[in-house]
Formats: structure tokens, C-alpha cells, sequence
């Protein structure tokens, strides 16, 4: 029997809101073919569940664990549709053993993570609360010579997990706020993802377009849009959180020789 791909699994568990075993047997039984996949999950009765996929779950709470001496961090971000079910036991409960889980697994996605009996887990914790309940994101660090950090915000709806070198709690700590509450997506320019750019371009070139603005400026514009985007959305050149008259880069600069590594942000607000 052919291997079922990962990301054909994504594929159909999106589209139809079924569980990862129940999608893995589909597609074994349909030849790694999507849409036949789907239609047998429609024959077994998972269109109950499509109704359920198109609910948003913009409420949850992050789950995390960091290790003592710093060497390893893990993180879990379970959304559901309202707060109340958010701060009810049975939905911290579910959490905490989503986190037990990723500690054994140390997945670095929702795909990884998931098995048979955590599926059954959050099916009946969605019977009995009547929400949508899924597992929205999760992240493992781990380093030799460096130090992972982990700031959960009150409320624990935002967090970020952070590599730092050399090791500096102070830093880290700073650090981790600084990206939990300015939202930057890369370290620096050179690692911001291209995707990201070439979207905000486009959106740029369209909006000066309907400005009326000349062909010929068009890109001296847009890339100066670009130059702007890229300081407010890159760490290091972002604003520093405490004082805007500096960056975080020149504030980073000021603790020593410090290193970010990478970075991870949840956000139960955000996509």
C-alpha cells in the first residue's frame, strides 16, 4: 500500500473537517486520490463535521513548557469558538494532555502531533461542550549551546518561544516580550520570507495604481512601501518596545554580543 502523504492528509482534513485517521484511511482506500477520498468520508458520514469546519475558532489559550536549565521549550495553541469554553476545566484539561503529547512527540506541526487517541480526545471534548475545538498550532525548540524562552502573556492568548546565544535570561525575557507585543516575522531582512514581500507588493502596486500615481514612479513607490513594511515587521529593526527612539537591534546591541537565533509567536486572535 502506497505511503499516504502528509500534506494530502492536510489537503482533506481542511476541506472536510474529518479526523486525521479517518482522512489517512480514506485516502489509503482512494490511492492517495483527494477527491475520492472526500467522497468516501462523505459516504461514512463525515459530512456532519463539514458543517462544524466553516466555525471559527477565535478564542483558546497557549500551552507551554519550558525546560529548567533553559535547553528545550515547547508550545500548543488549542482554539475553540467561545472564552467560556476556553476557561472551563475540561478544555484546560484537553490542553495540558495536547502539551504531555507534544513533549513525547516534539512535533513541529499540528500533523505531527496528532494521533488516534488525541483525535477521539478533542471529538468528545466538542461533543460536550458544542464547540469546534482543534489544535491550531505547536512548536519545539531545543539547542546546545543557546537558550530557549518562552514568555506566555496574562491570559495566555499570546506567547512567544525564542533561541538566544550566548545564554542571558534577562535578554531572553526582553526579547520574547519585544516579539509578543510588535508582532515581527523574521529576525532580519535577510530571513524575512519572500512569499510575505511579494504579497505586500502586490497590494502595494494595486493601491498606488487606483492613487492614480504615474507607471513609471509605481516601483520607486512600492519599494519605499516595502522599506517601511520591512522595519516595522523585522525585529532587529523594529521599534524597540520601551523606547521608539532606538531599535531592538541597537537596544540588543547595548545588553552585548547576543544573538536571536529564531523565534516562534502564537496568537489566539490571529490566523
Amino acid at each position: 500500500m502506497a505511503k499516504v502523504p502528509m500534506e494530502l492528509i492536510k489537503m482533506v482534513r481542511e476541506a472536510t473537517g474529518a479526523g486525521l485517521m479517518d482522512v489517512k484511511k480514506a485516502l489509503e482506500e482512494a490511492n492517495n486520490d483527494p477527491d475520492k477520498a472526500v467522497e468516501i468520508l462523505k459516504k461514512m458520514g463525515i459530512a456532519k463535521a463539514e458543517k462544524k469546519v466553516a466555525r471559527t475558532t477565535k478564542e483558546g489559550l497557549i500551552f507551554s513548557a519550558l525546560d529548567e536549565n533553559f535547553k528545550w521549550g515547547a508550545m500548543v495553541e488549542v482554539g475553540c469558538e467561545t472564552d467560556f469554553v476556553a476557561r472551563t476545566d475540561d478544555f484546560k484539561a484537553f490542553g495540558e494532555k495536547a502539551l504531555q503529547v507534544q513533549l513525547q512527540k516534539k512535533a513541529n506541526s499540528v500533523e505531527e502531533l496528532l494521533d488516534e487517541a488525541l483525535e477521539e480526545e478533542m471529538k468528545l471534548l466538542s461533543g460536550k461542550v458544542g464547540e469546534k475545538i482543534e489544535i491550531k498550532k505547536v512548536a519545539y525548540f531545543s539547542t546546545d549551546d543557546g537558550m530557549i524562552y518562552i514568555y506566555i502573556h496574562p491570559g495566555a492568548t499570546q506567547g512567544t518561544m525564542v533561541e538566544i546565544y550566548p545564554p542571558n535570561e534577562e535578554v531572553a525575557k526582553e526579547t520574547a516580550m519585544q516579539i509578543t507585543a510588535m508582532k515581527p516575522i523574521a529576525v532580519s531582512k535577510d530571513d524575512f520570507p519572500e512569499e510575505i514581500l511579494q504579497k505586500e507588493r502586490e497590494i502595494y502596486e494595486e493601491q498606488v495604481r487606483q492613487e492614480g500615481k504615474p507607471e513609471h514612479i509605481i516601483p520607486r513607490i512600492v519599494e519605499g512601501k516595502i522599506k517601511a513594511f520591512l522595519r516595522e515587521k523585522t525585529l532587529l529593526d523594529q521599534p524597540y518596545m520601551k523606547d521608539s527612539k532606538k531599535t531592538f537591534g541597537e537596544w540588543l546591541k547595548e545588553q552585548g554580543d547576543y544573538t536571536v537565533r529564531r523565534f516562534v509567536r502564537f496568537d489566539v486572535h490571529e490566523d
